[in-house]
């Protein structure tokens, strides 16, 4: 059973080599997930920018509006006292009510838009400190990443060496598809046979295979060509 146990060995160091490769690609990828929500975030602090000056202009401009009503309201109130006939006087004083009641609209809309820089801004002061964390969550995750980074690496390079030495099981006629098969699946290139069962599809091999298994011969599984080996005690 020395294929077996020499498969199974190639199989492990496959599982832990994958295993490390993962760890080193997940920093890198929660990384990349926190900066898509610190973007997120961004964009809502702002548009919350943007919404909260185009809320102070609209006021300013409203504001300029009022003023040069009231300015307008001071020429008809002289135009008033100085009206000559009581016709005069009658249209006088309907363009001064209409030009007031403009006015407490212009007023109250005022008010309304001031009320909505207010809110934007505390919505701004919000926004501001939900990007600053997420800016301060990124920095030091991303400082843990790298630090681990180097050990995973290392302990990558050691598992590749010796993945290289185990691989001597291969016969040299099956090395082009084992790499195929490692290019294309990794780890789950090679799996165990259980209760003449391949792990890896849950077919049962056939009489063949298995006198062929327990003889020490170097096969795929015929269901999903997978290497395949016989579990050891």
């Amino acid at each position: 059973m020395a294929v077996s146990n020499g498969l199974q060995i190639l199989h492990d160091l496959h599982l832990k080599l994958q295993a490390v490769q993962d760890d080193l690609e997940k920093g890198p990828r929660l990384i990349k997930a926190k900066e898509n929500v610190l973007a997120k975030k961004q964009a809502e602090l702002d548009l919350a920018k943007a919404k909260h000056t185009d809320q102070r202009k609209l006021a300013d401009q409203k504001n300029l509006q009022l003023k040069t009503n009231e300015a307008k309201l001071a020429d008809l109130n002289t135009k008033l006292n100085m009206a000559s006939t009581n016709r005069e006087f009658d249209i006088l004083k309907g363009q001064i009510a209409a030009d007031k009641m403009a006015n407490s609209v212009l007023e109250d809309e005022i008010l309304d838009c001031m009320e909505q820089v207010d809110l934007l801004k505390g919505k701004i002061i919000e926004a501001e400190k939900v990007v600053a964390d997420a800016k301060d969550g990124i920095g030091k995750m991303t400082e843990q990443v790298a630090a681990a980074q180097a050990g995973l690496k290392e302990r990558a390079e050691k598992l590749r060496l010796a993945v290289a030495e185990a691989e001597v099981v291969i016969p040299k006629d099956f090395m082009a598809t084992y790499r195929r098969l490692v290019g294309a699946h990794g780890a789950d290139s090679l799996a165990v046979v259980e209760n003449n069962v391949c792990t890896s599809c849950n077919v049962s091999l056939s009489p063949q295979q298995g006198m062929e298994l327990r003889g020490g011969r170097f096969i795929f599984c015929i269901s999903c060509g997978k290497l395949i080996y016989a579990a050891m005690a």
